[in-house]
């Protein structure tokens, strides 16, 4: 019920150990190091330290090593499963030097590949453009180069295709001196043109065809035909096609680097990312000045790798305006739910109460509850499981801890759906009936929900009752923790009373009348104490006695559990009714499976969302909104963290 105690850990290390201190800190992970260089903003500080600089070629070789990956990737990719895990090494294996030395020389090799295939594709597109630039000219037998004469010009030439008509263009040309202009073909945005005509009225019909959007056409390095050209051209096409697909063979002959280029990666940004925290450290021309926080339990750990490592350090307790980062350490079962905690927002380290072990009881049974049917279940707790054995997600990664939140929220729902009757709806029931032509019926454990939904209802708002009256105790807990006792008895004790009179009345009614009466007298003489004059704290208990009504909203909020379970059970019955129109027919039975299929795998996915955006609200809103301190920032310690392979620890 506690958060993890953190002590405050100041480090003063020879800089000669600082890549071997680092690299078992990270080892061990459970180190969180802050920003010393911050200090050097007080001129006290100023004065002995200075900010530390780490120069390292880390990134050109992670730059090297992605780039090389992306060709394999593009060009040798392996097809894998659809739940594919990470790759097992062992720690010695992750940190042989050797191994990055080798995927270092097969990225070089690669990537110069890489370079000339991208030299290619460049030199294939500027082919390409040449002979597009030649399809026009195509059918004309007059060589490109054909040479002038000393009376006459031979050009090539083109004219927009919307501008004047070719017919037009050639009288033109015609009435401005000797010439003769042909039109050679079109397309959609030109015309084009042999022009023949006299040395002697070039100026004169240029001036004319200038002005009419005519327009000359050069052909440098193409001797011979436009025909002649482009059959050139695409026999460089497929030179330059060939020696790609030359290239992309020793690409994929060099496929089975991947491994260790991924691998190599992995180190290589694990290295980089303490050659980053180094250069936010300050220290002097000797040593460095590190501070951070460790978890109270794992100061013996800590202290050996400093002790073995020449440096002088000590572990302190947090000061009181000091706030720590928040750990929440939990069992196995309870850890999953600490990301719905996360998603919104972590305790603060001074309230020293973690919700997750109570909020995790409610989410299991609400989550439960709302899916309620056996058969969507199944599904979701053997869609969790699969995932968790085939990808083997880090530990504590949010992958992890969200398929172990749906296998046990899975669980959950097999059991109310046992309780309630449910499979698939009444699938059994409408199979049995409109397929079979016999009924079988599924008997639930307690009730069905569509034939009593007020036993449902009832059933929610005790579940709501109970929760925001534990938040109550919790919050009460937590002012005595912090030695507020007359405050946990006055602002929480009194309300506990008038709520507990509820059940009491049940049992008896003026029993429970009494409890309530003395709840409501407690909270209308000590509700206005800071107030001063006896109007003000009378009216002060008056306005906060209104806030019973605020309690009774919160209960009947759950009344969603029951709008939620009954939305699962409704669509499932309609996806079971639609897929039995055909009756016991061959296309009645293709039509079952199909919409049995698409249905119900549609109501799994929008109710396993809307079921947990509802049971996250009554969590946020309703439960901790009586008692959670929100605000604390998550412990983020230094550690081995990475994308391609998993390190098997030695011993393990």
């Amino acid at each position: 019920m506690t958060i993890v105690a953190m002590s405050k850990l100041r480090v003063i290390a020879p800089q000669n150990v600082r890549r071997p201190l680092l690299k078992e800190l990270a080892r061990l992970g459970c180190v969180e190091i802050g920003s010393s260089a911050d200090h050097l903003a007080d001129q006290e500080w100023a004065e002995v330290l200075e900010k530390f600089n780490e120069n390292s070629e880390t990134d050109r070789y992670l730059s090297l090593l992605t780039t090389a990956r992306e060709l394999l990737d593009k060009y040798a990719a392996v097809k894998s499963g659809f739940l594919t895990s990470r790759r097992q090494v062992t720690e010695q294996e992750f940190q042989s030097e050797k191994i990055v030395e080798e995927a270092c020389a097969a990225a070089e090799k690669l990537n110069e590949l890489g370079r000339q295939i991208t030299i290619g594709y460049s030199e294939e597109g500027r082919l390409a453009a040449k002979r597009a630039a030649l399809m026009p000219w195509q059918s004309l037998d007059v060589p490109l180069d054909h040479p002038s004469g000393k009376y006459y010009r031979v050009l090539f030439g083109v004219s927009p295709a919307a501008g004047i008509a070719p017919g037009e263009l050639a009288e033109a040309a015609a009435a401005g001196g000797t010439a003769d202009l042909r039109l050679i073909s079109s397309d959609r945005e030109q015309n084009y043109y042999l022009l023949l005509l006299h040395a002697g009225s070039f100026d004169e019909v240029m001036d004319v065809l200038k002005a009419k959007g005519f327009s000359l056409s050069s052909f440098k390095d193409s001797p011979g035909t436009a025909g002649e050209n482009i059959l050139r051209l695409d026999c460089q096409l497929r030179e330059v096609a060939a020696r790609r697909g030359e290239l992309i063979g020793k690409i994929k002959a060099l496929a089975d680097q991947k491994a260790p280029i991924e691998q190599a990666i992995d180190k290589l940004t694990i290295e980089n990312r303490r050659e980053q925290l180094l250069n936010t450290l300050a220290g002097t021309k000797k040593t460095l000045f590190i501070e951070g926080w460790v978890p109270k339990a794992s100061e013996a750990e800590v202290a050996k790798i400093l002790e073995n490592q020449a440096c002088a350090y000590q572990f302190d307790a947090p000061d009181e305006d000091e706030e720590p980062p928040v750990l929440l350490q939990n069992s196995k079962l309870v850890a999953p739910f600490s990301m719905v905690t996360e998603l919104y927002a972590l305790p603060t380290y001074s309230s020293g109460l973690d919700a997750n072990p109570f909020m995790a009881f409610f989410f299991l049974i609400f989550f439960g509850l709302m899916m309620g049917d056996v058969g969507y279940g199944i599904i979701i707790t053997l869609v969790s499981w699969l995932i968790l054995k085939k990808t083997r997600p880090a530990e504590g990664s949010i992958m992890k801890r969200l398929m172990q939140l749906g296998f046990l929220c899975g669980l959950s729902t097999i059991v109310w759906g046992a309780f309630f009757g449910g499979f698939f709806g009444d699938a059994v029931k409408a199979f049995s009936t409109h397929m079979l032509g016999r009924e079988i019926l599924i008997k639930p454990i307690l009730f069905d929900p569509m034939a009593d939904p007020m036993t449902l209802f009832i059933l929610s708002l005790v579940f709501g009752f109970i929760q925001i009256f534990l938040g109550m105790c919790l919050n009460a807990y937590k002012l005595i923790k912090h030695g507020q006792i007359l405050d946990a008895v006055f602002d929480v004790g009194f309300w506990l009373l008038i709520l507990a009179g509820v059940p009491v009345c049940l049992l008896n009614v003026n029993a429970g009348l009494i409890v309530m009466a003395a709840g409501a007298l407690g909270v209308l003489c000590t509700a206005g104490r800071s107030k001063s004059g006896f109007l003000s704290k009378l009216a002060g208990g008056l306005g906060s006695l209104y806030g019973i009504t605020g309690y009774l909203s919160d209960i009947l909020s759950y009344s969603r559990l029951l709008a939620l379970s009954l939305a699962t059970a409704v669509i499932a019955q309609v996806m079971n009714t639609m897929g039995t129109l055909g009756g016991p027919t061959v296309l009645g039975w293709v039509l079952f499976i199909l919409v049995f299929i698409v249905g119900h795998v549609f109501n799994v996915a929008i109710n396993i969302l809307g079921t947990y955006v509802h049971t996250s609200r009554l969590q946020y809103i309703e439960f901790f909104g009586k008692f959670y301190e929100p605000g604390g920032r998550a412990f983020s310690p230094l550690f081995n963290k990475t994308k391609y392979v998993e390190i098997i620890k030695e011993g393990k």
